[in-house]
C-alpha cells in the first residue's frame, strides 16, 4: 500500500533535479565571481598573458647564428686566438684556441695554431674559420703592446683568475684581482704551458669592460667598426677550445665536443667534411678553395697537392650515394667542376675536391 505522505518516484526525481539545478546555478555565479576578482587583480578585464619560458641556452635562443670575430694578439711567445661572436640573438661569447695545437690550414697542410696567429689577417681569418668549423665574418689583430695601452685607459683590468700565474717576479691570483698594464703583458708574455688559460681570463676580462676602441688599438681589420662592435659587445663567456691528444703529443680540436660548444654558444651547425686536393699546380688554390666552402658550411680536413698538377676539370668526388647532397653544395660554393660518386668511401671525408684548371684562385 502506498503512504499518500510519500513522495512518488517521479516527484523525488523532479525534487532532484531542481536541486541540481540550484547548485548549478551557485556553482556557475562563485565561477564568475571569481573571474571578475581575478580580472580586478591584474589591472583590467583581459586576462594576464602567461610569460614565455626562459630559454636556458645559446641554442635555444632565436635569431640565428651570431656575428663571428676571428681575434689575435700578436709579440708574445705563445698564440692567442680567439673566434668572439655576439649579435643574431645569441648570448655574447668566445672560443679560446688553444697555443701548439695542430690544425689544417687550407693550401698550406698541417701547422701549428701559434703559425696560424702570425698570418696575414685573410689568412688568419680562414685557419681559425676552418679550425672552429664556422665561417668568421670578420677578423681583427692587435699586439700584446696595444692591448697593454687600452687595458690603461681602462684604468686597469677586473679578471677573475682561474689559478696561480706566475708573471715575471710577481704572482697573480687565484680568484679577482686588479690588473695593471704592465701585469697583463707580463701574464700574457710569460712562456707557460696555462697560456691558453691565462688568456681566457684576460680576454674574458675585457670583455665585460666593454672597451671603446681608438683608431690605433688595431694592427689589421677587415671593417674595423664590425671588430669594435663585436669587441664591445658586453660580458661573455669564454671557453677553451677542448682538444684530445693523439699518437702520443699531437693537440688536436677533440670531436664532437668542438662542434657542439659552437653550436650551444653560437648556434652553428657542425660542418661537413672535405678533402682538398690541388690538381692545377696554381699557388693559393687550397687557400681561395677554402674562402669558398668554409662559409658554405664545410671544414678542411686535409689540404694537400693531388698527384699530378694536369686535371682539367675539377672534380667534385661524393665519398658514397648519401654524401650526393654535401658534393652538389660544394660544387655551388665553388662555381665550377663535376660531381662524382664514389661507390667505396674513404671515412675522412663526405667530399673530395680535386682542383682542376677551370678553377682560377
Amino acid at each position: 500500500m502506498n503512504d499518500d505522505r510519500t513522495p512518488s518516484r517521479t516527484a523525488r526525481s523532479r525534487q532532484v533535479e531542481r536541486r541540481w539545478r540550484v547548485e548549478a546555478v551557485v556553482v556557475i555565479a562563485l565561477i564568475a565571481a571569481l573571474i571578475g576578482i581575478a580580472a580586478f587583480a591584474t589591472g583590467g578585464g583581459e586576462p594576464a598573458a602567461t610569460p614565455a619560458p626562459t630559454p636556458t641556452t645559446a641554442a635555444t635562443i632565436a635569431g640565428g647564428p651570431a656575428q663571428l670575430l676571428a681575434f689575435a694578439v700578436t709579440g708574445t711567445p705563445n698564440a692567442l686566438l680567439a673566434t668572439i661572436g655576439s649579435g643574431g640573438g645569441l648570448q655574447t661569447a668566445a672560443v679560446v684556441v688553444p697555443p701548439g695545437m695542430t690544425v689544417v690550414m687550407p693550401g698550406a697542410g698541417e701547422m701549428s695554431s701559434d703559425q696560424v696567429r702570425d698570418l696575414d689577417g685573410p689568412s688568419m681569418q680562414i685557419g681559425v674559420s676552418n679550425v672552429t668549423g664556422a665561417w668568421n665574418d670578420h677578423y681583427a689583430i692587435m699586439d700584446v703592446e696595444r692591448l697593454g695601452g687600452l687595458v690603461d685607459r681602462l684604468g686597469g683590468l677586473n679578471a677573475d683568475l682561474g689559478d696561480i700565474y706566475q708573471a715575471g717576479d710577481e704572482t697573480l691570483g687565484p680568484g679577482p684581482t686588479h690588473l695593471t698594464e704592465a701585469q697583463v703583458v707580463a701574464l700574457l708574455r710569460e712562456r707557460a704551458d696555462d697560456t691558453g688559460a691565462r688568456w681566457a681570463d684576460v680576454l674574458k676580462g675585457l670583455l665585460a669592460m666593454q672597451p671603446h676602441l681608438s683608431p690605433t688599438d688595431l694592427i689589421d681589420a677587415d671593417d674595423d667598426q664590425a671588430a669594435a662592435d663585436i669587441l664591445t659587445s658586453g660580458p661573455a663567456r669564454v671557453d677553451i677550445m677542448p682538444t684530445e691528444v693523439v699518437g702520443g703529443s699531437v693537440t688536436i680540436a677533440a670531436q664532437p665536443d668542438l662542434d657542439e660548444l659552437m653550436n650551444q654558444l653560437f648556434g652553428t651547425k657542425a660542418p661537413a667534411r672535405a678533402e682538398v686536393r690541388n690538381g692545377n699546380g696554381e699557388p693559393g688554390v687550397g687557400s681561395s678553395i677554402g674562402a669558398l666552402l668554409i662559409p658554405a658550411g664545410f671544414r678542411i680536413v686535409l689540404s694537400e697537392n693531388a698527384d699530378t698538377f694536369d686535371h682539367q676539370t675539377t672534380q667534385i668526388i661524393a665519398d658514397g650515394p648519401d654524401n650526393e647532397q654535401i658534393a652538389a653544395d660544394a660544387h655551388d660554393a665553388i662555381g665550377v667542376g663535376k660531381i662524382i660518386v664514389s661507390q667505396v668511401p674513404s671515412g675522412l671525408a663526405d667530399v673530395t675536391v680535386i682542383v682542376g684548371h677551370d678553377f682560377h684562385a
